[in-house]
């Protein structure tokens, strides 16, 4: 009996019996080897030889759809919303892992990469005042701003008060550490104006009214996103990653990710139908 057809028959053995949150249609991490999940076993026949096969420790609330389908040299777990597929974990013999960077993954027998685009949750502004006067408003606008949102971005104003220096050091400064930059002369405290430029790239836009520039920034502004792959790679297999998402999701999406999906190792199911008297031939 080959390690592939073994399974197969602890598999049909355990469907009838099998329970738990996840139910059997999905790999549950705390499924115990001597009564798996049948989902957990149709993983493992996929992929025998790898050390690790994707499981679910829980489902997230905001997590509406999961599709879990097995084959040989594939298992896969689909997470949706309505349509449109927010990840795709999948375990392979091997990943392509590109320019993905090597992270601390907590496990000895697993190497984590990752490749992610993430467009973080703040949008900053820095207001860069020329003068006395300047400064007052700026910090009077910074109290008014701060708290308010831009497309579900909190908005977070800094204010310069570094007055001593000129307000061109000042603004090169600031474009590092800012997705906006606005300045505020005399004549902008009369007239109710200011001057704005995304450090992004793009012209000045001078003697714009604040009303305005929000509306300019908040067209400018990407959506939140988390955007890319994680590599899970150990002995005889690989975890795949794949996100895809944007807005309130995309805030929360790795640490729900990390929390929801676990690894079921594969050696103690194995070893288990060893235990209950199955002894099969090695391919």
């Amino acid at each position: 009996m080959t390690l592939r057809r073994l399974l197969l028959v602890v598999a049909v053995a355990v469907v009838a019996s099998a329970c738990g949150r996840l139910g059997t249609g999905l790999p549950a991490c705390g499924a115990p080897p001597s009564s798996p999940n049948a989902a957990n076993v149709l993983s493992v026949q996929a992929l025998p030889e790898a050390a690790y096969a994707p499981c679910l420790n829980s489902l997230e609330l905001d997590w509406d759809e999961v599709e879990f389908s097995a084959r040989s040299g594939l298992v896969r777990l689909e997470f949706e919303r309505g349509t449109d597929t927010f990840l795709d974990v999948r375990l392979t013999a091997t990943c392509d892992i590109g320019d993905a960077k090597e992270v601390r993954s907590g496990q000895e027998d697993v190497t984590r990469y990752e490749d992610v685009v993430v467009v973080e949750e703040e949008v900053r502004l820095t207001i860069v005042p020329d003068g006395e006067r300047p400064l007052a408003h700026a910090l009077g606008l910074a109290s008014q701003l701060n708290g308010s949102y831009l497309e579900d971005r909190p908005l977070v104003v800094i204010v310069d008060v570094e007055a001593a220096r000129s307000a061109t050091e000042r603004v090169g400064e600031a474009a590092a550490v800012s997705d906006f930059v606005w300045i505020i002369g005399d004549i902008d405290v009369d007239e109710g104006t200011l001057a704005m430029r995304p450090t992004a790239g793009g012209e000045w836009i001078r003697g714009i009214e604040l009303d305005d520039a929000l509306d300019e920034m908040e067209d400018m502004v990407e959506d939140i996103q988390y955007r890319g792959n994680w590599y899970l790679v150990f002995d005889g297999g690989c975890i795949t990653y794949d996100f895809d998402t944007e807005g309130k999701l995309a805030v929360s999406i790795a640490r729900q990710a990390d929390a929801a999906i676990g690894l079921y190792r594969n050696s103690d199911l194995i070893d288990a139908a060893r235990d209950a008297g199955f002894e099969p031939v090695e391919r």
